[in-house]
């Protein structure tokens, strides 16, 4: 009877001890999986364009839908953009960008109220075409680059004058904050700017049949009509000038360059022929692999000389509908 009676209460201490235990375990919080930001692109129509980053691009005005993919149970969403346009806090983004305006940076924040956890996903898309033209060269602006822009340019002009090429580091166009400077004398007026004999690594390949679009702003120190403007060629098979095209000649509806001493941008659609037809060397597969911009000035001065500024030069091409 008396070891009855002790097998009992140890029985019933250990149900006890298990009790409590279990008692224990219904007041814990569960175990929550990980938050993770992800975002979803799977539904966008993007643009085939080996060029772009990963090949994610669209058009200008094309209106996409950026879906949530996230683990972890969000229950809170903040999109952003790094062109400024204004952020969206619900979980999938309807966005779109009137403007080709190159790449966009889009990041999510996602949060979780329950433990207040946060993670973070970002994608980087192109909107438009993808510039041909590098930035350091033609835009000017880039501070990083381990050269001076200025010297990728050569500059000409007749004996009896003077030309010379500058940085200017302050009011570049469209709000950016610097700009080239060419001051040019000469009794016959005449220069010459490109880059294909001082920065021939950053000239550009053009494909036949494709429509580009060249544009870049200019001011000079007087208003004067610039006498020729194109994307000039170089032979592929020798560095001479060869191939190129006045983007306006015999065209009305093309607008002369009428420079101010204001800047102005100027914009101009051109067209390639089938360049394996052409009878010089170095263009039997289609291509003209040594392109940049080409500024020719030929008509007297008003004054002693004449300064010119250049900045903000773009190559696309152009987008299709």
């Amino acid at each position: 009877m008396k070891i009855y009676l002790q097998t009992t209460a140890l029985l019933l201490a250990a149900l006890g001890i298990l009790t409590f235990s279990s008692c224990g375990k219904d007041n814990e919080e569960p175990m929550l999986d990980e938050l993770a930001a992800k975002i979803d692109v799977s539904g966008i129509n993007f643009i085939t364009d080996l060029n772009s980053i990963d090949g994610r691009r669209i058009k200008a005005g094309q209106s996409i839908t950026l879906s949530d993919g996230s683990t972890g149970g969000a229950d809170g969403w903040e999109w952003t953009f790094s062109d400024g346009t204004q952020a969206v806090t619900t979980q999938d983004a309807t966005v779109s960008w009137p403007e080709a305006i190159g790449q966009v940076t889009i990041t999510l924040v996602v949060t979780r109220s329950q433990d207040g956890a946060s993670a973070t996903d970002e994608l980087v898309i192109q909107v438009g075409p993808v510039e041909m033209l590098n930035r350091a060269v033609y835009g000017l602006e880039d501070q990083d680059a381990d050269f001076a822009a200025i010297d990728k340019w050569f500059s000409w002009t007749p004996n009896d004058g003077a030309i010379s090429l500058a940085l200017e580091t302050s009011e570049g166009a469209n709000g950016t904050a610097q700009s080239m400077k060419l001051t040019a004398s000469s009794d016959y007026g005449e220069f010459q700017l490109r880059p294909h004999e001082n920065g021939p690594e950053f000239l550009v390949s053009l494909e036949s049949n494709t429509t580009y679009v060249f544009s870049f702003y200019m001011k000079g120190s007087e208003s004067f009509t610039l006498s020729e403007v194109s994307i000039l060629n170089v032979k592929n098979d020798e560095p001479a000038e060869g191939w190129y095209t006045p983007l306006w000649t015999g065209d009305a509806a093309i607008q002369d360059p009428d420079v101010t001493t204001s800047w102005k941008r100027f914009t101009y659609e051109f067209t390639t022929a089938d360049l394996s037809t052409f009878t010089d060397a170095g263009y039997a597969d289609g291509t003209a692999d040594n392109a940049g911009p080409f500024f020719k000035h030929f008509a007297a001065l008003s004054g002693s000389e004449l300064a010119v500024w250049i900045d903000e030069m773009s190559l696309k091409e152009k987008e299709q509908n």
